[in-house]
Parts: C-alpha cells; structure tokens; sequence
C-alpha cells in the first residue's frame, strides 16, 4: 500500500513537471539556459587565452563572475515563467492544483532544476576548455565546491523573483536584479566584509572568496536559518495570493 502510494505521488509529481516544462517549450527559457553557459565559458576561456595567471586566481574569477550575474539572470528567468501565467490570468497557476502552493513549489523546482544544469554546464565547459583548449593545470575538485556556492546561492534568488514577478510587473523584478547584480559586484570589496551573510543576492559572488578556506559552521548555519525564514514568509504570503492585474 505504501509503495503504490508511493508510486503514484512520484507520478503526479513528474507530471507537475513534465507540464512546467512543456508550457515553456516554445519560449527562450530553455535555449537561454543552454547557450548562456557556452557564451560565458566560451567568452571567458578566449580572454585567458593569451594571458599568464595563476589557475585558482582565474577559475575564482570566472565563478564571482557567474555569481555577480546571477541575480541579473533569475530574473530574466522568472518574469519569462511568470508571463505564461498571465496570459491566462494565472487562473490554470492557481486552480490547477488541489493544494494551493503546489503550483509554486513546482514551478521553482523546474527553474532551479534548470538554472543548477546551467551552472553545472558552465562549470564543465570552463573546466574542460581550461584544460584541453588552454593546456592549462585546472583546480581539481576544487571545481565541485565552487560550483555548488553558486549553485546554493541561486536558491534565494529564484524566491525571491518568483515572488517579485508575482506582485509586480516583470520590469520590476529586473530592475532588482541589476541593482542585485550591482551589489553583488561592490559586495567583493571590502563594502561586504561582515554585511554580505545578510543579503542573499551576494552569496553567489561573495561565497566564492571562501571556497578555499574551512567551512565555517556558524555562517553556513546563518545562511540555511535566513533561506528557511524566506521560505516560510513567502510560503504564509502564497497561501493567501489570488494573482494580480494583468496588462492584456
């Protein structure tokens, strides 16, 4: 009984999904998420290409890099996922699911789905550029850590904009995402020393700096309780949201 039971959430599941997916079939959202990676990692390996550095410097340079444009991104993502639903004036987004926040937990774990592929191409791309087309030594595993500080510093972004695009028109998720950009990038200075833990946006950019330090329990502790505490704000919002007024 469990097992069957089992089987068919893992089914309605996959369907949720299968459904995300097909509804942005026809938009740039997925050939933006395959040709992103190979533009930066393409852009990146043609500018080390004539240049003399040190492998760690570079590799770190290329994911702050990433990481100052992610903010940027997501929400390019997210308001092109959102102006599905308002073409239908989010009526399928908000009825098509007996448990309200269902169709926003799935929506954000189709775009994180797809934006941790994206990550994890650029990260390849680069790594095996660095090292086969430059002849470069690259950093090892070294490479998994870095990838994954992206990678969980994209986690807030996507509530974040997800959340913004589903108040607001999408220009003002976009504005917050070059302001966040912006940040992420003055973040690296000294500006972030002892602020940049409270600002979820520069966790991507900023984290980099400390991939080749020991893991700090307190500060990963910090991130993990901040992250919980957006997710119930926005889950405690969602369950009483009833869409917003659509430009036709």
């Amino acid at each position: 009984m469990v097992s069957k039971a089992g089987g068919r959430m893992t089914k309605r599941v996959m369907g949720s999904v299968r459904a995300e997916l097909l509804k942005m079939k026809h938009t740039f959202l997925i050939p933006f998420h395959v040709a992103v990676p190979v533009i930066i990692a393409g852009f990146m390996l043609f500018y080390y290409r004539g240049t003399i550095g040190n492998p760690m410097g570079q590799t770190m340079a290329y994911f702050e890099l990433i990481g100052i444009g992610l903010p940027f991104v997501v929400s390019i993502v997210c308001a092109g996922n959102i102006g599905l639903e308002e073409q239908n004036h989010f009526q399928v987004f908000l009825g098509n699911y007996k448990v309200k926040g269902k169709g926003f937990v799935v929506k954000g774990v189709v775009l994180f789905g797809m934006g941790f592929l994206a990550i994890f191409g650029a990260a390849v791309l680069f790594a095996a550029g660095y090292h086969f087309l430059l002849g470069k030594e690259g950093i090892g595993m070294r490479y998994v850590r870095l990838t994954g500080t992206l990678i969980f510093g994209s986690v807030p972004l996507y509530l974040e904009h997800l959340f913004l695009n589903l108040i607001f028109p999408k220009t003002v998720s976009q504005c917050v995402g070059v302001a966040q950009s912006v940040v992420s990038a003055l973040f690296l200075t000294g500006l972030g020393e002892g602020r940049w833990q409270f600002f979820p946006a520069t966790w991507s950019a900023r984290g980099i700096r400390y991939c080749n330090d020991p893991v700090n329990g307190k500060r990963v502790l910090f991130c993990l309780l901040l992250l919980f505490l957006m997710c119930v704000i926005i889950g405690v919002w969602f369950h009483k949201y009833e869409g917003r007024q659509c430009n036709d």
